[in-house]
């Protein structure tokens, strides 16, 4: 794991705060079990930015303090889903697309995150703690699926392009070589 310094750490913070806002204050919920929301944009884009690790710990604290902020334990599953919202990606990037990322490579990130993040370990975990049918998890969670993926994508992929990728990677550029 690369030595973390206090611009990742302040990035990484403010991509936790944007997750808290995204699904705790804008979202929808449909049910207990459908909430619509682009609250894993940012957690996407710290394990994009600044590999897994950080991308790990984005999901991981980003989930663990929504619990505690709505009052309700952490489902276990659904956290390893918030794990993989910041792992994947960097996962992706560096291993299977080379570091070369475009609207395209962003939205497999995003649709395997959907696979197996939202319908795979999200979907047992609320299946598990709510005792809803799988069919009906299911019917209603690909959708939200799909719809999400296409969302998000476009999303991640305008922000990861911006100049705003320039900046987070020249300061922790400007940061590593007055290390030096």
């Amino acid at each position: 794991m690369k030595k973390l310094n206090i611009k990742t750490i302040a990035f990484a913070g403010v991509l936790i705060a944007m997750n808290l806002v995204l699904a705790r204050v804008l979202a929808i919920n449909i049910g207990p079990t459908l909430r619509i929301t682009l609250s894993t944009t940012p957690i996407f884009l710290a394990g994009l930015w600044f590999g897994p690790a950080v991308g790990g710990i984005c999901g991981v604290s980003a989930d663990l303090l929504g619990c505690m902020l709505q009052g309700y334990a952490p489902n276990p599953f659904i956290l390893v889903t918030s794990l993989l919202s910041g792992v994947l990606p960097a996962v992706m990037k560096k291993y299977l697309f080379h570091d070369r990322i475009n609207l395209w490579k962003i939205a497999v990130i995003v649709a395997a995150h959907g696979l197996i993040g939202s319908l795979g370990f999200t979907t047992v975990g609320l299946h598990i703690f709510y005792g809803t049918p799988w069919a009906v998890l299911y019917t209603t969670r690909v959708i939200q699926t799909v719809a999400l993926v296409i969302a998000n994508s476009i999303l991640v992929s305008i922000l990861y392009q911006s100049p705003l990728t320039t900046f987070v990677t020249r300061e922790l550029a400007v940061q590593k070589v007055s290390r030096s």
